[in-house]
């Protein structure tokens, strides 16, 4: 269940999930037709909508394409992370949004609903979170 980034990069001038926005770090729409959605993600395949870094706090909205979830979007909170350490991560292993323990991968700290209400909430709980746990 460990946290598994983005396989082999490639170019996906026509994807259309990033929503003409975001960065397209690994998409398997662009590799042509019908692929089942699963329930759960795949971590191979995600596009990073937005982020936002506060102290060392990460909030990164990502969508799978491939995830009936949600309509495959998750927010996600890791502690001590930077978005180019998570795109490089992504690009070698995937993105696995789900908890894990594993120390030699970025993991999430926290999920939300992935809501416009959702991604105010990590806001309001990184800030929270910064001044309980002070950089390291």
């Amino acid at each position: 269940m460990g946290l598994s980034f983005l396989g082999s990069s490639s170019s996906y001038d026509s994807c259309k999930c990033a929503g003409g926005g975001g960065v397209v770090v690994s998409c398997k729409c662009a590799s042509g037709g019908g692929e089942k959605r699963l329930p759960n993600p795949d971590p191979k395949n995600f596009v990073i909508e937005r982020f936002k870094e506060i102290g060392n706090w990460l909030i990164v909205k990502i969508r799978y394409p491939d995830c009936t979830n949600y309509e495959g979007l998750k927010i996600l909170v890791y502690q001590f992370a930077e978005i180019e350490g998570l795109i490089i991560q992504g690009r070698k292993q995937g993105l696995d949004p789900h908890f894990a323990e594993n120390k030699e991968w970025l993991s999430p700290f926290a999920r939300f609903e992935p809501t416009e209400e959702g991604w105010e909430a990590a806001e309001i709980f990184v800030k929270r979170m910064e001044r309980v746990l002070p950089s390291v």
